[in-house]
């Protein structure tokens, strides 16, 4: 670790000796300035704390506790008399201590590691649908490819154009028809509602 990141645990740990409330406050912002510093040491990019970790593989969504800790130190930096118990600190400075300590043991963030990060979080750590059907188009286009480049494939893709091209043919028939009916029963419900309104008047 850096001789600055020493320094920043030495505060912390200094902060904590005091044991008063000023003291706790500036311990869990100290952690939040060290994760920082490590991760922009390591080459993460982002413009706030979300994104750094997003690169560096920490989902918010599955540490509870440092989602927490990172909530907490906004209410503490917004609320001057924000008040922090023991034991809320010794939780919320485990949980910077276990993301910092996973920082400072990953590798440096390479041109590799950025694009494997990013379809890490993207496509395996978030089970969305959007996700599913980017990696479903994918997957048809690259089958479709690899059709084309054969003999067999060109053949298999020309009959299954033909399947959807008659399949097609079908549905326009079917929608004519449905659309036919449609104005068949309105001109007939118009034609018996005016009927009607002049057996009325009548």
């Amino acid at each position: 670790m850096a001789d600055k990141n020493s320094d920043i645990w030495a505060e912390i740990n200094s902060d904590l000796k005091e044991k008063t409330e000023s003291g706790y406050k500036m311990a869990l912002l100290d952690s939040d300035k060290l994760l920082r510093n490590v991760l922009k040491e390591k080459g993460y990019p982002g413009k706030d704390l979300k994104k750094q970790l997003f690169w560096a593989g920490i989902n918010l969504s599955g540490r509870a506790d440092l989602k927490d800790a990172i909530k907490k130190k906004d209410e503490v930096l917004n609320t001057q008399d924000y008040r922090l118990s023991t034991f809320e600190i010794e939780d919320f400075l485990a949980a910077y201590k276990k993301a910092i300590e996973w920082v400072l043991s990953a590798q440096k963030l390479g041109f590799k590691r950025k694009i494997g990060l990013y379809f890490e979080n993207c496509f395996f750590l978030k089970n969305t649908s959007l996700t599913k059907l980017i990696a479903a188009i994918l997957v048809v286009f690259f089958g479709i490819k690899l059709l084309s480049s054969t003999d067999t494939g060109k053949s298999i893709v020309t009959k299954v154009v033909d399947v959807d091209n008659l399949l097609f043919d079908w549905l326009k028939v079917l929608i004519l028809i449905g659309l036919s009916v449609a104005v068949v029963v309105f001109i007939s419900f118009l034609y018996l509602d005016k009927k009607k309104k002049i057996k009325i008047k009548e």
